[in-house]
């Protein structure tokens, strides 16, 4: 299963992003694969992005994030289960410990942590993932 990061959908949603090509084809592949899943806090930070202005000109409609959301979501390969983490807050907190992830980087530790629960990987554009004890997939850009 891979666990999807922000970066990675927003360069499969962005037709201007120098990586949408790629970038959506790797969803779409890794959907047909099966196992795609896209944790909430995911979701609200490529909603985040495609949203302001300083990112996407012109900055995405809400009738256009939902049909994305609903096509990926309804996907038979996108997997409705990986919302949060399965176990305690307490393994978020202790990943973020033990690899000293703060600011920005305990986004990260969240994301990793559902990947984890789920025996996933993390398909992400992100090195800083590379600091964390989980598979990490840089998608082709």
């Amino acid at each position: 299963m891979i666990v999807f990061d922000v970066n990675v959908l927003v360069g499969a949603y962005l037709t201007g992003h120098p990586s949408y090509g790629a970038a959506r084809k790797f969803l779409r592949e890794s959907l047909e694969a099966g196992g795609v899943g896209v944790p909430d806090v995911v979701w609200s930070g490529f909603v985040r992005t495609v949203t302001n202005p300083v990112v996407a000109q012109p900055p995405a409609t809400w009738p256009e994030i939902r049909a994305f959301m609903t096509a990926v979501r309804r996907h038979p390969g996108y997997r409705s289960d990986v919302r949060s983490m399965m176990s305690p807050v307490e393994s978020f907190a202790a990943l973020c410990q033990t690899v000293g992830a703060t600011g920005n980087k305990t986004s990260d530790a969240y994301i990793t942590a559902v990947a984890i629960d789920h025996g996933a990987s993390v398909a992400t554009w992100d090195g800083d993932f590379d600091a964390f004890p989980v598979h990490v997939i840089h998608p082709p850009k």
